[in-house]
């Protein structure tokens, strides 16, 4: 099924384009800042699918999202008792408002990372909450790969502008919040690595484009910026941070929870970021008395099997076995997971790690119950065109094919389409695929025409 999936087609034969091309067009859009979007030496074109594959993605992405905020809000009344459920530290959720909007905008905004195996489509992952990356390179490199076919009318594919979509979501938000049209964006610099960049200024460009005032504030100015004690300025936020990665930095959460207090509504909200935890994951895979057929069936089609670690049994592949005896002797079927990380961080795959630390792991995972076990996916390649050497100072002077091993990630706004970031490792590389830091190239996949 899976090769099909990809379509038995070739991309049309305006299907590629001379990268010095794209290169201009970054430049043109945004003064070179993004020009690594589109680096010397990669992918001729986007990834082509059918519009078929390419839908079902955002179908399956819509229905597991909704099982998954199901899950979590049912398994407690109240944010403290969802915590608690998850064994979840309370420290790492310390920004909860008491609003209707915090169960509300829950799931606004997400991005489950898919695999395609070999009976399709498997989301090993969701993203939920407004920290999660991609959506300006994304934004951008559509932007740059239609440009550089000739635009929207003469391009031989569909793609779609997250950042678009994310600002529709904020218009609607200030309307059925009867606010002030006017977004806060937080976040900072830091998680950038402090150096210069227009990367946040581009958001709130985006957003003005359609109407709406927006600045962005570092979370040290967020107090004065929204003109506090008193009504804030801003009664909407933009919640571009997590609470990992301030943690880290060391910030401090009084100016978020003080513009809580005033009314300034940060979304996604903090429950985004409890549905997240991958243990809900674990839960749905595992199966809930309220799912109907079709919602068991949709797991079984499109989630890997998936299970929270402990010192239980669990059924798998029709036989009961304890979990840690389970892992231990066919390490090469599973992947484990700490239930709160990022970036791949922590990640070990069974097949390719060395026997002691796989047991090391699984013993402490067991122990602690704070990792998921997933279902190994054996990932079907991908053929892609690259060029066969830099074009930053001309022309391309060929270009070659190589299998990859894309991961795809569907843009969820508010429910709705928001175009497909695809990441994947150059074809000489091995390794796990992630947003930050791990030399993946970043792509868009496109649905053709």
């Amino acid at each position: 099924m899976s090769a099909s999936w990809y379509g038995t087609e070739a991309p049309p034969l305006g299907a590629r384009v001379d990268l010095t091309t794209v290169r201009q067009e970054l430049l043109r859009l945004d003064d070179g800042e993004y020009a690594h979007v589109v680096p010397s030496g990669a992918s001729m074109r986007p990834v082509f699918l059918p519009g078929a594959s390419y839908t079902e993605l955002f179908t399956a992405g819509r229905d597991l999202l909704r099982l998954l905020r199901r899950t979590l809000l049912e398994s407690a009344p109240t944010a403290a008792g969802r915590v608690a459920a998850l064994g979840a530290d309370p420290a790492m959720y310390p920004l909860f408002m008491d609003d209707p909007a915090e169960e509300a905008y829950a799931t606004c905004i997400a991005r489950p990372d898919v695999m395609v195996g070999a009976t399709g489509p498997k989301f090993v992952e969701f993203n939920i909450g407004s920290g999660i990356g991609g959506v300006v390179d994304t934004s951008l490199h559509s932007a740059a790969w239609t440009a550089a076919f000739g635009g929207l009318e003469r391009a031989p594919f569909r793609a779609v502008d997250p950042l678009a979509v994310r600002d529709e979501l904020f218009v609607r938000a200030a309307r059925d919040l009867a606010v002030k049209p006017a977004v806060a964006i937080v976040g900072t610099l830091r998680d950038l690595g402090g150096r210069p960049s227009r990367y946040f200024e581009l958001q709130a460009e985006s957003l003005r484009r359609r109407g709406l005032d927006a600045e962005f504030f570092e979370p040290e100015d967020l107090v004065e910026g929204l003109g506090l004690p008193g009504a804030p300025r801003f009664q909407l936020g933009l919640r571009h941070f997590t609470i990992l990665e301030w943690r880290e930095h060391g910030i401090d959460f009084t100016p978020m929870r003080s513009a809580l207090d005033a009314g300034c509504k940060l979304i996604a909200s903090q429950t985004a970021y409890l549905i997240a935890n991958k243990k809900v994951l674990g839960w749905v895979s595992e199966g809930r008395p309220w799912m109907t057929a079709q919602d068991r069936e949709t797991v079984e089609r499109y989630l890997p099997w998936t299970r929270v670690t402990g010192e239980r049994s669990v059924s798998w592949r029709g036989a009961t076995r304890p979990l840690p005896e389970l892992l231990l002797a066919a390490p090469e079927e599973f992947v484990l997971k700490p239930a709160i990380g990022m970036s791949g961080q922590q990640v070990l795959v069974g097949r390719h790690c060395p026997a002691e630390e796989w047991r090391r792991a699984v013993t402490a995972a067991v122990t602690a119950e704070d990792h998921i076990v997933q279902e190994y996916v054996e990932p079907v390649p991908y053929l892609m065109e690259f060029t066969d050497s830099t074009c930053s100072a001309g022309s391309v002077s060929g270009t070659y094919e190589a299998e990859i091993v894309p991961v795809f990630s569907p843009f969820l706004f508010g429910e709705r389409d928001a175009g497909c970031m695809v990441r994947y490792l150059p074809p000489e590389d091995r390794g796990i695929v992630s947003v930050h830091g791990t030399g993946a190239l970043s792509n868009v996949a496109v649905a053709a025409r």
